[in-house]
């Protein structure tokens, strides 16, 4: 079995980061109000805590700026309002010009409407889709990430959502919308909101009962923070009148989103960061069709996991399990990821993995059925891996090695598979960073006790790097999908490629080459930087399709920077969030 293109295809930017940042990224990962944890927040957590998040804050038009000063730089509150830095482009203006032709063969298709006037960055996406949902055999798409044009208030978040809905254009549309997503009130502070500060995922569910997207993202405001959850119906994404085409307004945005818009996790202690998610793609039994939602919470000098349970048809809180800590006593926990078991005997089991320290830690639990809390068993180490946390080569590009997991179903039970980033080679010069980064991966099969066995997905030259992982049902094939330098002699542009386990084995098959333009890092023209590693945390994965060969599609959601921007009289690129497109 293997991949065929189809019509989309994609390339990667990673911004450049200015010398400041490195030498902060060596000395202090962890800015501001995080200063004293073990483990560090995310990246888009670092940069609102940092001197530069401060200084966007500062000069944001938005009304999420002072909020998000009084949070991270409360005493900076006094200097706000500056002078805008940036202006947004016109609203629904004109896109720029691609630098690819036809359908994004070389580098991918842009999923957003931003004008080339004064364009910031998009990053950190995520994307799913419904397949075949339009008719003709094309996919309704939809893909979330991290959109600056929040600090210049064209969106009332720092997350936007995207959507292909067009099904006479194979590619990216003109026809189809954009929006930030909205606030959502603070359930703490009445008369308050909570604001998007990225993060954002989204989730297909299918289900013909309810069929619906469900997106996710870390919320923020002074005093309160959690977990933003929403679920849209699909029928809203498919009307052009309750979403119609182009950039919505905040008034379009509320009636194409919906009100079905809940906070978990919500504190005014804690902060809530590094959100991940997954359905129970059951239909039936105990715990089918729920959400599980991790997350990190960082609070009075500890970060742990935690894990929440909702319904698949939620309206309240009250349809939510209380969060509970999975991460034990541990006190330096990050970035955790989940994926649910869809069949054999343990069908419905939630695994999870998330990082402590230099030690990759699983844990599954039995469902109970929201609103209660699923029951969690032992913790078992995936690895030990001293060399997890790098900057890659001359410093251009640096990652957080977020592992990832997802569950295949096997013949008599299933299979873990685990994969991360680390490096496999240190340089010994501190201004040259790590000289290999591959991506790297465990497997077991025992959910109770598992015995993890080392793998390995990448060992070519140059960096391959924030690999994410997505299991198609239907033919039963574990995707995995990365960043890569390839045979780069400077390391820093990157192509995209994937690879597949298939059924019954736990290897990987060769390379698909899913980009073939290699990118520059160092295209960015915006006069600042929005975030500290505008690639973000991870990329966005999913594949869905029948049992036969060639029913299949993997979509990618990558940042690249394939689009020119106009920054004054200056013509530069500019990073975008993007999809392609395979077949197998």
């Amino acid at each position: 079995m293997r991949f065929s293109r189809r019509t989309l295809s994609g390339q990667v930017l990673l911004a450049l980061l200015t010398l400041s940042a490195i030498q902060g990224f060596a000395q202090d990962r962890n800015p501001g109000i995080f200063q004293g944890y073990t483990a560090p927040p995310s990246s888009s957590m670092r940069f609102l805590a940092s001197d530069a998040g401060k200084q966007a804050l500062l000069h944001s038009p938005s009304p999420m700026a002072l909020p998000l000063l009084q949070r991270f730089h409360p005493d900076a509150v006094g200097q706000y309002p500056q002078q805008p830095m940036m202006q947004a482009g016109p609203l629904g203006g004109p896109r720029g010009p691609v630098t690819v032709a036809g359908c994004g063969t070389a580098s991918g298709t842009v999923m957003n409407l931003e004008p080339a006037l004064n364009a910031v960055a998009q990053g950190q996406p995520s994307v799913d889709f419904l397949l075949s949902e339009l008719g003709s055999g094309e996919d309704l798409v939809v893909e979330t990430g991290n959109d600056n044009r929040g600090l210049l208030g064209t969106f009332d978040s720092l997350s936007g959502v995207y959507v292909h809905r067009d099904p006479t254009v194979t590619c990216y549309g003109g026809t189809d919308f954009e929006m930030g997503n909205p606030i959502i009130p603070d359930p703490l502070n009445p008369g308050d909101s909570l604001y998007s500060v990225g993060g954002s995922r989204v989730l297909a569910d299918p289900n013909p009962a309810h069929k619906q997207f469900l997106i996710m993202d870390t919320r923020v405001d002074d005093t309160t923070s959690g977990i933003g959850l929403r679920r849209v119906p699909t029928s809203n994404f498919e009307s052009t009148t309750t979403c119609p085409a182009g950039t919505l307004t905040p008034s379009q945005e509320a009636t194409c989103i919906g009100t079905q818009a809940i906070i978990v996790t919500a504190s005014l202690d804690n902060l809530a960061d590094a959100p991940s998610f997954a359905q129970d793609p059951r239909t039936s039994g105990t715990g089918a069709g729920d959400i599980y939602i991790v997350n990190t919470s960082f609070r009075y000098l500890r970060s742990v996991t935690t894990l929440t349970a909702c319904k698949a048809t939620f309206a309240t809180t009250a349809d939510c399990s209380t969060p509970i800590i999975v991460s034990g006593s541990s006190d330096g926990t990050q970035f955790p990821s989940v994926a649910v078991i869809g069949g054999g005997p343990n069908a419905g089991a939630v695994a999870i993995t998330y990082l402590d320290g230099d030690q990759i830690v699983f844990i599954s639990c039995t469902p109970a059925g929201a609103p209660a809390n699923p029951v969690c068993g032992h913790h078992s180490t995936v690895r030990n891996d001293p060399n997890l946390y790098a900057q890659l080569t001359n410093n251009t590009i640096q990652y957080d090695p977020w592992p990832v997991v997802a569950a295949r179903t096997d013949t008599s039970g299933q299979t873990i598979f685990v994969v991360w980033s680390d490096c496999k080679a240190v340089s010994s010069y501190p201004l040259v960073g790590c000289a290999d980064a591959d991506v790297t991966m465990s497997f077991a099969t025992n959910l109770a006790s598992p015995s993890w066995t080392a793998g390995s997905v990448t060992g070519a030259t140059g960096h391959q790097f924030t690999p994410s992982i997505a299991y198609d049902s239907g033919q039963n094939v574990i995707n995995i999908a990365y960043y890569s330098t390839g045979i780069d002699a400077y390391k820093n542009r990157v192509v995209m490629l994937a690879r597949q386990i298939l059924p019954g084995t736990t290897t990987v098959t060769g390379i698909t080459t899913v980009t073939t333009s290699y990118d520059s890092t160092e295209g960015d023209g915006t006069t600042y930087y929005f975030e500290e590693n505008p690639i973000g945390d991870f990329m966005g994965l999913a594949a869905h399709g029948g049992s036969g060969s060639g029913s299949s599609r993997l979509y990618l959601g990558f940042t690249n920077n394939a689009r020119l921007g106009m920054y004054g009289s200056i013509t530069n690129t500019q990073a975008d969030n993007n999809v392609s497109r395979l077949t197998y």
